[in-house]
């Protein structure tokens, strides 16, 4: 996907976002999304962190608060989640358009977009008919040994993602097949996906949910 069309489906996937959380009622927005430990206000919430807190300051965050990434992460979350759903919708139609990025992945927010939307769906039974490029060009990235702060390399070495829905395959090796969502649901650790994918997806499952004695990856 070019740039410009990594930019345009960023736009429109956070409208589509804006459209289904200025839908929901409380009892929805309270329901535990597939994030653990969050609700889809918090998963709302998240999506605007990066609108207000820099990079370097998150990682300031997690250096002398002190807590890992994924710690620090999740209390801006949570703080930001402090707000009314009103003004967490308000900010992200406000940034419809914001294509800040980590450096040297302007693919990034795509992922979060894409990955978050299906944390909040999927709970609650709603649907969105995504294009096939989309999730295809995360999973480019997600498996180019370059998403920092996304998943550990080690989780998809040795492995070949091959869509069932589309044109699509990534790595080498053992074959983990299904549609292209349930792929990146699964590689970056929502397990619910597992169910709708074939062949070596039990490896896949060892390396996010690993044996007793095993290091998680």
């Amino acid at each position: 996907m070019t740039s410009p069309g990594v930019a345009l489906a960023i736009a429109e996937e956070r409208a589509a976002l804006v459209q289904l959380l200025g839908e929901l009622d409380d009892a929805q927005l309270r329901t535990p999304s597939l994030c653990a430990g969050w609700t889809v206000h918090h998963v709302a919430a998240h999506l605007t962190v990066p609108f207000n807190v820099s990079v370097p300051g998150l990682l300031w965050r997690a250096i002398t608060e002190p807590m890992s990434l994924s710690g620090a992460i999740d209390r801006l979350t949570h703080e930001h989640a402090r707000r009314p759903i009103e003004g967490i919708v308000a900010q992200l139609r406000d940034h419809l358009a914001d294509t800040r990025h980590p450096p040297g992945a302007p693919v990034a927010p795509l992922v979060d977009l894409l990955v978050h939307g299906e944390d909040i769906r999927r709970p609650l039974g709603i649907s969105r008919d995504i294009p096939f490029e989309r999730p295809a060009t995360a999973m480019t990235f997600l498996t180019g040994g370059r998403a920092f702060g996304f998943l550990p390399a080690s989780r998809v070495r040795g492995l070949r993602f091959v869509a069932t829905d589309g044109d699509g395959a990534w790595g080498q090796g053992q074959i983990v097949h299904g549609p292209v969502m349930d792929l990146l649901l699964g590689v970056t650790g929502r397990r619910v996906a597992f169910e709708r994918l074939g062949g070596a997806v039990q490896v896949l499952r060892d390396r996010i949910d690993p044996p007793a004695g095993r290091k998680k990856q």
